[in-house]
């Protein structure tokens, strides 16, 4: 251990998984083991966003099909970037001008009169886009004041064994509080919104004045076991105030800010099945490690930097975008134990799905890669592809259930 995150202030507010389509028109696929943490939904999606063309794409994980692609904001330039699925395999998409829409998996949950034509209309591929409001499936859409939005992930809800579905889950954004540039926010602080996951209504928000809103405000956020959100900020040197990382307590909406270290210049965010929260790093060292029950920090052996995201696997591997691909951090040793390459590199995203295949996403395509071997599939139909988040929701999965026994 080498460093010891330094507790800026305490405050109270106001006041998992995703899984090779067997059937997508059935009303609730799965396993037949209807218990919370080893029900499976039988059909495994990634979720990635085109940011500069406005959409979201839905790529089937076994078989690298785009199978539905949708508009994520009712004006089409949304700029999207982060994504979250829940335990249903929903997504909610962040939009990083203002805007958060939320999408259904499983045709047979999506209302066949939300667009008031008898019938299911929704997206089957790429090349069919429907336009803003034709698509079934497409659930809410809610506006925030806001010129900046980018984190974004969902809490698990409830486990129903009588319908096998988890109920009840919220989603977390971030915004900036005062507007800026499009994308971008003005001198201020950041506010938290928790949403009902069903109707898109906000049903909390806390305001959290000292950290940085500006110009890229909070970058990107996860929660952990207890549902609790996690955030930081971009750590590039143009970012101001750029050392603090943010903790939302779920039960009372009190936050607490920690200090990020100097040699963490922060980017992506995760929290590990121990609720270890891991950020990747575009300076000084390319991934920590932080613990909340001691509040210190903790660095792997390597000097490769990150302008991406992060995901830990089944085995326990926290995957790590770098500049060629990925690294894989042991958590028992810190050591950088595998390494994964793409083509062209420049890794953006990093997911896992549900057999364990890591995801590589930049800026041109998405790669399906396998651990053990080191090779890696490639998807090319994408528009400006952009995400790094959970886009497969098993990050969601892991910290609420742990690895599978």
């Amino acid at each position: 251990t080498l460093d010891t995150g330094v507790t800026g202030e305490t405050a109270t507010g106001d006041t998992g998984v995703i899984y090779d389509v067997g059937n997508p028109d059935a009303g609730d696929p799965g396993t037949e083991d209807c218990t919370a943490c080893n029900f499976e939904l039988d059909f495994s999606y990634i979720w990635i966003a085109n940011a500069s063309e406005g959409t979201v794409s839905k790529i089937d994980t076994v078989t690298l099909e785009e199978v539905g692609r949708y508009i994520t904001r009712p004006d089409g330039a949304g700029d999207p970037s982060r994504t979250s699925v829940n335990f249903n395999g929903d997504v909610a998409v962040a939009n990083r001008v203002g805007g958060l829409t939320k999408i259904i998996a499983v045709h047979g949950q999506c209302d066949e009169l939300k667009n008031g034509m008898p019938g299911l209309q929704t997206s089957s591929g790429k090349d069919d886009v429907l336009p803003w409001g034709a698509d079934d499936c497409v659930a809410w859409y809610t506006q925030f004041p806001t010129t900046n939005q980018r984190p974004v992930a969902w809490d698990s809800g409830t486990f129903n064994p009588a319908t096998c579905r988890w109920e009840g889950a919220r989603v977390w954004t971030v915004t900036s509080a005062t507007p800026g540039l499009p994308g971008l926010g003005g001198p201020g602080g950041v506010i938290v919104y928790r949403l009902n996951g069903e109707t898109g209504a906000v049903e909390d928000q806390v305001a959290i004045d000292t950290f940085p809103g500006a110009q890229f405000g909070a970058y990107g956020g996860a929660v952990d076991s207890q549902g609790n959100l996690w955030f930081v900020p971009q750590g590039l040197p143009f970012t101001p105030d750029n050392k603090k990382m943010a903790f939302v307590d779920a039960q009372n909406l009190s936050y607490q800010i920690y200090t990020i270290p100097q040699n963490v210049a922060s980017y992506g965010i995760t929290v590990d099945a121990d609720d270890s929260v891991w950020v990747s790093s575009t300076g000084g060292t390319g991934v920590a490690r932080f613990n909340p029950i001691t509040v210190t920090w903790e660095y792997p052996d390597s000097a490769t930097l990150s302008l991406g995201g992060l995901a830990q696997a089944q085995d326990g591997l926290v995957w790590t975008s770098t500049s060629g691909g990925a690294m894989a951090v042991d958590p028992l040793t810190l050591a950088v134990v595998k390494t994964l390459q793409i083509p062209q590199g420049g890794t953006k995203g990093v997911g896992v799905d549900r057999d364990g295949f890591v995801w590589l996403v930049n800026e041109s395509a998405a790669y399906k890669c396998d651990p053990e071997l080191g090779t890696c599939d490639g998807y090319s139909g994408l528009s400006g592809p952009y995400t790094y988040s959970d886009m497969t929701g098993y990050q969601l999965k892991n910290a609420t259930c742990g690895p599978p026994t």
